[in-house]
């Protein structure tokens, strides 16, 4: 079961996702909600870009299912994370599953493999409540 919480300055992946949540399909702004990284044998680890326990739907959604979503990611990327990992024994393919099949209101950068694209400078994201 995938329960990795990372409490440490120092991140190192062999490749990682970016999760964003997109209000409207037509939208040019997204909501970053967590990072998927990933070191070749060992279980995914998320890192949170909102609250663990989720925000409020109020204003970016009314689709009953996203606003679930939005008021518990943990329970809900853990779950579709762990259905994935399990239908294809792997947990790098899982991860492209979720990738694959998720890609219209919940966006994903491509799995970027850190040995082709190194960190040149932090990571910037716009935080919810910051808008």
């Amino acid at each position: 079961m995938i329960e990795t919480a990372i409490e440490t300055t120092e991140i190192t992946f062999d490749a990682y996702t970016i999760c964003s949540f997109v209000p409207t399909l037509a939208s040019t702004r997204a909501i970053p909600l967590l990072l998927i990284g990933y070191r070749h044998g060992q279980d995914p680890s998320f890192v949170w870009l909102v609250p663990k326990e989720g925000v409020s739907p109020a204003g970016l959604t009314e689709d009953p299912y996203y606003a679930k979503v939005l008021r518990d990611p943990h329970t809900y990327f853990t779950k579709k994370l762990n259905k994935y990992i399990e239908e294809t024994g792997s947990v790098k393919r899982g991860i492209e599953m979720l990738i694959n099949c998720h890609q219209n209101h919940l966006a994903f950068t491509e799995f970027v493999h850190m040995d082709e694209v190194p960190f040149s400078h932090p990571i910037e994201v716009e935080l919810v409540g910051a808008l």
